[in-house]
């Protein structure tokens, strides 16, 4: 089935209730029909049956879309507005090549996603940092005064306070991670093993959250496997229409995992939207016609992909870990933020507060979460106005309950808080702090005697 027939086949399951109008964010500030998932379920239909044509206008209310996929969640008629999305975006970029995202985009795209370019962006962060007050206290400012390569570097740079201080533009995993050694008994047979998939920025701006995981994982008795030469997961790839680029992202990682699929009990993820992305492999390649081959092994790796919140979840109460509790009365109101993708894709919300719970003396108060806090991978990058005022309302939420701590499961959700809270340090007087609810446990867990040593496995 061509693309076309596929966006017609699963348009037309849309019963055109509106149920998912008020639920869009875009729909939200623009308040017209085409800015609705309704409304972009007809154009993308009307698109693949040559109803109507691509205009600048069209595209644009089109491209808007965060793919938050909060309207999936409330369909009662289930539609996968998501494929129809990715797909119709496809056909976009296939069949009118003129309307398609800014060559700083694509620039700022590759820079995040290939880490061969990453000494790039901490370049840039060293350059910025010091000029970060005359380049623009926001992403808008330095889109609106640079322009081609040096505001891609600059849009980028605008992170460099989050960018992880490593001294080496080498694999961090080699700089920061023990080197593999026997860490202990565990019982006869053979041991318990995890695949962990860092993604593309991770090294650049989670690095601590990677020591976390690996920390806990091992406090857990399993050992951890990093293949080296994994890549993206795909997600901007996808979203911009780049379906064929996202494929072989999807297949080259399904290959470097795959001799270690079968012995290990799950390939682990940081990040919320690299969960949702890898999970979703096989309907991805169905929607694309895949040899059968492909679709079966994306199904064998899917099945083991699983988000580090959900399977620690799972394996800290086999596991008997203890946490201290927390003891400063100001510090123990926690504001959790819900990413998009946790909640709508993998729907595991609720599982991020029950893995909290295990730190004593914990308040967990959820963060507004009625719409996307606006971050959608790259987006804040190509839309910063919408990305900023959708999170304006989070972050009056954060200043009104006066928090110190927030924690958020989704890489660019951080990034995007991070960067918006700075623009109120001095409307609170104090710096807020934004990290993933991976460190918070890891600082609280009281360590086994019988866990003194953590084992790593470098796979090249």
């Amino acid at each position: 089935m061509s693309i076309q027939q596929t966006i017609s086949q699963l348009a037309n399951q849309c019963v055109l209730c509106g149920l998912c109008i008020p639920h869009c964010p875009t729909y939200k500030l623009f308040q017209t029909e085409n800015e609705s998932p309704r409304g972009r379920i007809s154009l993308f239909k009307a698109l693949a049956e040559n109803q109507i044509k691509v205009s600048e206008s069209l595209f644009t209310s089109l491209d808007h879309c965060l793919t938050c996929r909060a309207c999936e969640k409330i369909c009662p008629s289930q539609v996968d507005y998501a494929t129809i999305s990715n797909l119709g975006r496809a056909l976009i970029a296939s069949q009118h090549p003129e309307y398609q995202r800014s060559l700083k985009q694509k620039m700022a795209e590759k820079l995040l996603v290939t880490p061969s370019l990453h000494p790039l962006i901490k370049l840039s962060a060293k350059a910025v940092a010091p000029f970060q007050s005359f380049i623009g206290k926001n992403l808008k400012d330095v889109n609106q005064t640079e322009s081609g390569s040096q505001s891609t570097l600059a849009s980028i740079g605008v992170f460099s306070h989050e960018i992880s201080s490593d001294a080496s533009f080498s694999s961090p995993i080699k700089n920061f991670y023990p080197a593999p050694e026997a860490s202990f008994q565990i019982k006869p047979g053979k041991k318990k093993q995890v695949i962990l998939f860092k993604g593309c920025s991770s090294d650049l701006f989670e690095q601590q959250t990677l020591l976390d995981t690996i920390k806990l994982l091992n406090a857990c008795l399993f050992d951890v496997y990093i293949p080296e030469k994994q890549h993206c997961c795909g997600a901007m790839n996808h979203r911009q229409g780049d379906i064929h680029g996202m494929k072989k992202l999807a297949k080259e990682n399904i290959k470097q995992f795959k001799s270690l699929l079968q012995e290990s009990q799950a390939i682990i993820s940081i990040t919320n939207s690299c969960s949702g992305q890898l999970k979703e492999y096989a309907k991805l390649m169905n929607s694309l016609d895949s040899e059968a081959e492909l679709i079966n092994e994306a199904e064998d790796f899917g099945q083991k992909a699983t988000d580090i919140i959900s399977f620690l979840a799972q394996v800290i109460k086999i596991g008997h870990l203890k946490f201290a509790p927390l003891t400063e009365e100001k510090s123990q109101r926690i504001g959790v933020h819900i990413p998009c993708s946790l909640k709508n894709v993998l729907k595991e919300d609720q599982i991020l507060f029950d893995l909290l719970e295990n730190i004593p003396n914990i308040q967990l108060i959820k963060i507004n979460d009625q719409y996307c806090c606006g971050a959608a991978g790259s987006y804040m990058l190509q839309y910063p106005d919408i990305a900023n005022r959708l999170l304006d309302e989070k972050i009056d939420d954060v200043i009104e309950q006066n928090y110190q701590t927030i924690v958020s499961s989704n890489l660019g959700c951080s990034l995007h808080f991070k960067q918006g809270l700075k623009n109120y340090e001095q409307k609170v007087g104090r710096k807020i702090e934004v990290i993933h609810p991976i460190q918070l446990l890891a600082r609280q867990l009281i360590q086994s005697p019988q866990v003194n040593k953590t084992n790593v496995v470098l796979e090249n």
